[in-house]
């Protein structure tokens, strides 16, 4: 499938979205709840940034706070300050340069695992190597077994979560409904079958989180890690049941958006040979055959412009929700008390006010001061304001290596009759997975 067909199959499938293009701001109703869209970033820095405190996650979030509990994901006001507070000098730049060489050694064994010359799923390959990427850097563990199983449970979470909520779109549960649902969902209640397969897969993540948490209470580290950052946050001691729902959220936020973002990445470079042979050129005069370090990072500016890029082509992160908790303007827009605003990110990034020739992949965008000429919300692949996601810089030194080490050995083109298909769930993921042929370099 060419990209110009999934493009055209995105625009033609996501619903109301659609409505938004050619208008700033659009107002429409659903299910009896008030939506504005807006598209503008003037409009979006107000909501994200001006009056932010005007602004909480939209009622959208409801699913994943009943299955992941209160994390920096769902928590909202002071409560989400102090623990974001407690977790930045973790995913601070000074402290992630240390963790580049625990990011390799799991890169370079997906790496060794593809076989020259014969088709297999990229996205597969994506899945396991960001998640046991977060499992070393994070976690200081492999989780080993645990891999395949946390990938299937959070594909088939993230579907069901996505389909609740569809259902909140037009008869959304009030909070009470969800509580009840999250205790009986760990009390050994049997839910109704729409609900069942959801309370198996919420019980299978707390199992495998809780076991990773149960290990490193069984056996104590010195490390810096997540974990014991969360297990001895300041000496403040947060409860178990906090430690598990941040734990659970950055093993499954940590590598589900990050491996999305790599096949979307792996997808266009095959489209862009050119793209690709300069960004494999890059690669070679800075790394040859040698292992990556932190500074070499710094000099890899093609190769990062061709992953932003793809993040603004493809967004993991295809949509915003936020929910009016007092009335405010918006553009001279009056936004009532309790309206949803959606923030459509897909379309904003291919909005030809802000990215010329939208459709086009150039990389070149994010070189130079073109990368410096666009408003801030134009682009958005992290969220945006204060809430922008924590792990924004952990995920791009991520990619950035594994697109420098899997270029070292191989070079990737589609393989032929696997269809690719965009699926819209919370994230934008390719639906049967990507199949590309990897063809080793001399």
């Amino acid at each position: 499938m060419t990209r110009e067909a999934l493009t055209v199959g995105f625009d033609a499938g996501d619903g109301f979205l659609g409505r938004v293009r050619g208008s700033d701001i659009v107002r429409f109703r659903c299910g009896g709840r008030r939506f504005i869209s807006i598209t503008h970033p003037g409009y979006i820095d107000h909501v994200l940034h001006e009056a932010r405190l005007k602004y909480v996650k939209s009622d959208e979030y409801e699913p994943i706070r009943a299955a992941a509990g209160i994390n920096l994901l769902t928590d909202e006001g002071d409560s989400w300050a102090a623990h974001r507070g407690v977790l930045n000098p973790t995913f601070a730049r000074r402290h992630l340069n240390g963790l580049v060489d625990l990011m390799i050694d799991p890169i370079q064994d997906v790496t060794a695992a593809v076989v020259s010359s014969t088709p297999f799923d990229m996205h597969e390959a994506m899945v396991r190597a960001t998640l046991r990427v977060v499992a070393n850097a994070l976690f200081s563990q492999d989780f080993g077994p645990l891999v395949h199983s946390m990938n299937d449970l959070a594909t088939r979470g993230l579907r069901r979560a996505e389909k609740l909520e569809r259902l909140g779109l037009w008869g959304l549960m009030p909070r009470p409904v969800y509580d009840a649902l999250v205790w009986c969902t760990f009390s050994g209640v049997r839910l109704p079958p729409p609900l069942r397969e959801m309370q198996d897969i919420t019980l299978a993540l707390d199992a495998a989180v809780n076991a990773v948490i149960d290990d490193r209470l069984a056996h104590p580290t010195h490390s810096e890690d997540l974990l014991n950052v969360l297990l001895h946050a300041d000496g403040a001691n947060w409860p178990r049941q906090r430690v598990r729902d941040e734990a659970l959220t950055f093993m499954l936020a940590g590598h589900e958006t990050t491996a999305n973002a790599m096949s979307w990445f792996w997808y266009l470079m095959a489209l862009h040979p050119e793209a690709r042979d300069r960004m494999l050129a890059e690669v070679d005069d800075v790394l040859g055959t040698s292992r990556p370090t932190a500074d070499d990072l710094g000099k890899l500016p093609w190769t990062t412009a061709c992953l932003q890029e793809s993040q603004r082509y493809f967004s993991s992160v295809w949509v915003l929700a936020r929910k009016a908790v007092t009335d405010d303007v918006v553009g001279g827009h009056h936004v009532r008390r309790g309206t949803t605003v959606v923030i459509p990110i897909h379309h904003i990034h291919h909005d030809p006010r802000w990215w010329p020739d939208p459709e086009k992949f150039d990389p070149g965008r994010f070189l130079g001061s073109g990368a410096k000429d666009r408003p801030r919300s134009a682009y958005l692949p992290f969220g945006g304001g204060r809430r922008i996601c924590i792990g924004q810089s952990f995920a791009l030194m991520e990619m950035v290596l594994i697109a420098a080490i899997m270029s070292q050995r191989f070079v990737f083109d589609l393989a032929p009759h696997y269809p690719v298909e965009l699926e819209a769930t919370l994230t934008l993921r390719p639906k049967h997975g990507l199949h590309l042929i990897g063809s080793e370099r001399s």
